[in-house]
């Protein structure tokens, strides 16, 4: 018992330092799988949600509030998933102020994330029509303005989903809400 805890607070103070980490997989459109400390985690990008591109729970869940069919919505997961692989690789360095505290739902980690060219992905993702921005209260108010600016930048120029999957991605959306 006692090593697990020392391997716990041990595993802890890494993932609150550590500001560069590896990409071990690009899992979806809003979540890479990276090493920390020598431990694969979940890190999901703050602020965003991205179509899912596997059969899973969330999927269902999509499809039964939007009416759209699975096909459709993992076809959106896969160009999103296919996006965010264009940003980062599996073996490339990340940047991140990751925090422990930080955790969604799911029991990942969340946090903004910049590639090796000081991109932020969560950013990208949005402005690029991949991904929406959420609107949760516990957002800073600056993350929360940039991922908004993206979100108009990918509207208004009609930009990824918007572009080539625009009616199933805009059911998609009024389903978010």
């Amino acid at each position: 018992m006692k090593s697990l805890v020392f391997l716990l607070i041990l595993f802890s103070a890494s993932l609150q330092a550590q500001s560069y980490l590896e990409v071990l997989e690009v899992i979806d459109g809003d979540t890479l799988r990276v090493s920390v400390a020598g431990k694969a985690v979940q890190l999901q990008l703050k602020g965003l949600d991205a179509p899912e591109d596997t059969d899973n729970p969330k999927l269902d869940f999509d499809m039964n509030r939007t009416g759209l069919s699975k096909e459709a919505l993992l076809d959106m997961g896969r160009a999103a998933t296919a996006h965010l692989r264009t940003l980062v690789q599996p073996g490339q360095q990340i940047s991140t102020p990751m925090d422990l505290e930080d955790r969604d739902r799911y029991g990942r980690f969340t946090a903004v994330v910049y590639n090796s060219s000081e991109t932020s992905l969560n950013e990208a993702m949005v402005r690029d029509g991949y991904a929406h921005p959420l609107r949760p209260e516990t957002l800073d108010k600056p993350l929360r303005q940039r991922l908004e600016k993206a979100w108009e930048k990918a509207r208004r120029n009609q930009s990824g989903l918007f572009g080539s999957h625009r009616q199933d991605f805009e059911t998609w959306l009024k389903g978010q809400r």
